[in-house]
């Protein structure tokens, strides 16, 4: 059970940040920890199990093993019903559903508005007043507002600890967007102001009685507090938007990546606003409350009423039985939206030929450099997509991130397979991207990186090619990649061919093929052996990659 003994605002589900992750870790521990108790043992054996899966993001063990298992399985997997863990490690049956594969998005959404504080899960101390199940109602304050902001969440929608306090938190977001439109000075400045002037009102109590020690540090000043406190409001309001864009009953405006009601689900949006119970329930025992958490149909969507499927598939001239099951039903129609998709996906494309989508491509690289965008990690994935089918002259550039019915980018690419490949006459190119930085770039793409590499070189009887972007190259990744490409490993299929780019290197990249009218996939092809030749016959990676950078201007002779 959650001790939140001390907690005073909403909270969210910050590991795994993004919410399809949890899918193939509940895997790992139901195929191989079912049936056992879940214990310190059990806890590390899942997680060095984990830890050699494909999927893994990071290079090193952490400290605390058990303790890790547990933030991966009790947080999640465990609060949202896919797994049960008492008496013995189980999964339940909208865990089934989930690992399934099957219309992910509403399996998730189910769960999602089901969670509730407090819960036999999570209890909290009375005088707290929690009331509230957090993703109905955000999603409720989106629809009413129209549109939010990541800061609007993280300084006034956290403090909705209880339903009754909705209108408030409505009046101060439009008080703080009228007072900050009519502010005259610096308004990043002044959002601050205002996050402050709201972290010193919930944690008065705290300050009052000097309690000022926070778990991730043992400094106890009054201005660590409330940074720490500002830093846990963001982490909440990123990871409550994350889990709740799965659902796909949310989206982002494609201009101010402000988060809205999905255009294409409107009706199911009101659907849930509607028939939701808003009031958290009440539960004399665990095992009630697990009873109404495990069950897949203890609440239902629209898309779970056989008139709105089938009024949906005649819409879309799609021809059904009508003694049909709801489940045959629900295919179609996902089958059809899957269609849909790839239909946008294709309109994109042609929409991104011969560079007409240039400055709105260098205007959201600018967004996602100053974090501007909602999920800097799948828009940099996804612009960088859309970068490479701008240059044009490949036979394929598939995304493996997910858009919704809207053309949104949705979630990233999968753990185990590559971001982007590229598919060129005498060749192939993955592009690989990432948002980290220093070590932890190292930790986590390195070995990703050269796998993805690996695997498609030792299928394919073209040459293979990996461009790897992040805003900023580091050290230990540059010698990695510097160090593999040199030798010969039998993994990787033998020496790789993993050229690292910088953000802004990439931008002159692409700027480049625009300016001098790249048309020909031999000139990249060329460009690429040129880089690795270089990497084989230089001092050092500096050196290399410092020839990486002067050799852009010129990469389109």
């Amino acid at each position: 059970m959650a001790n939140l003994s001390k907690t005073r605002t909403i909270f969210a589900f910050t590991s795994p940040r993004t919410i399809e992750k949890i899918i193939p870790e509940i895997q790992i521990l139901v195929d191989s920890f079912k049936g056992q108790e879940w214990n310190t043992k059990t806890q590390i054996a899942f997680f060095h199990k984990l830890f050699k899966s494909e999927f893994y993001e990071g290079s090193k063990m952490p400290g605390n093993i058990s303790l890790a298992a547990r933030d991966r399985i009790t947080r999640a997997p465990k609060a949202l019903g896919f797994v049960d863990l008492k008496p013995k490690i189980s999964l339940t049956e909208v865990g089934k559903k989930l690992l399934s594969g099957k219309r992910t998005s509403e399996v998730i959404a189910k769960q999602l508005f089901k969670f509730q504080l407090p819960s036999p899960y999570h209890k909290i101390p009375l005088d707290r007043g929690f009331n509230v199940k957090p993703y109905l109602e955000l999603l409720r304050l989106v629809k009413e507002l129209g549109d939010i902001s990541k800061t609007e969440i993280a300084i006034f929608f956290v403090q909705m600890t209880h339903y009754n306090k909705f209108d408030s938190v409505v009046a101060a977001i439009k008080k703080f967007r009228n007072d900050k439109s009519k502010h005259k000075g610096n308004r990043k400045a002044f959002t601050e102001q205002v996050f402050t002037k709201e972290i010193l009102k919930v944690y008065a109590e705290e300050i009052k009685a000097n309690d000022l020690k926070t778990r991730e540090s043992g400094e106890a000043t009054l201005s660590k507090f409330v940074k720490t406190k500002k830093s846990n409001h963001n982490d909440y309001a990123d990871a409550l938007i994350r889990y709740l864009r799965a659902t796909q009953f949310i989206s982002f405006d494609k201009k101010t990546f402000r988060m809205i009601a999905a255009p294409s689900r409107v009706a199911e949006v009101e659907y849930v606003l509607k028939t939701v119970e808003r009031k958290a329930k009440g539960y004399k025992t665990e095992a009630e409350y697990k009873k109404y958490l495990f069950n897949p149909d203890s609440l239902l969507l629209l898309t779970d009423d056989r008139k709105y499927l089938e009024k949906q598939l005649t819409k879309l001239s799609v021809k059904f039985a009508s003694n049909a099951s709801i489940e045959s039903l629900k295919d179609l129609l996902e089958t059809s939206e899957k269609k849909m998709i790839t239909a946008v996906i294709e309109k994109t494309e042609v929409s991104l030929k011969n560079y007409k989508e240039f400055d709105d491509i260098i205007d959201v690289f600018d967004k996602i450099h100053k974090k501007e965008v909602p999920d800097p990690p799948l828009y940099l994935e996804w612009n960088i997509w859309r970068a490479m089918v701008m240059i044009n002259y490949a036979k394929l550039v598939k995304g493996n991130f997910a858009l919704d019915l809207d053309g949104v980018p949705l979630n990233t690419a999968l753990g185990n397979i590559p971001d982007i490949q590229a598919d060129y006459d005498g060749f192939k190119m993955i592009i690989e991207v990432t948002m980290s930085s220093g070590n932890k770039q190292y930790e986590m793409e390195g070995e990703p990186v050269a796998r993805h590499f690996g695997k498609l070189q030792k299928s394919s009887d073209e040459p293979v090619y990996c461009l790897f972007v992040a805003p900023k190259i580091s050290e230990g990744a540059l010698a990695h990649f510097f160090n593999l490409n040199r030798m010969n490993t039998k993994a990787y299929g033998g020496k790789t061919r993993i050229v690292p780019m910088s953000l802004s290197q990439f931008v002159s990249f692409i700027t480049i093929a625009k300016d001098k009218d790249f048309k020909n996939s031999k000139t990249l092809k060329s460009y690429l052996d040129s880089i690795i030749q270089k990497n084989l016959s230089v001092a050092d990676e500096d050196v290399w990659y410092q020839q990486i950078h002067d050799s852009i201007p010129t990469w389109v002779s």
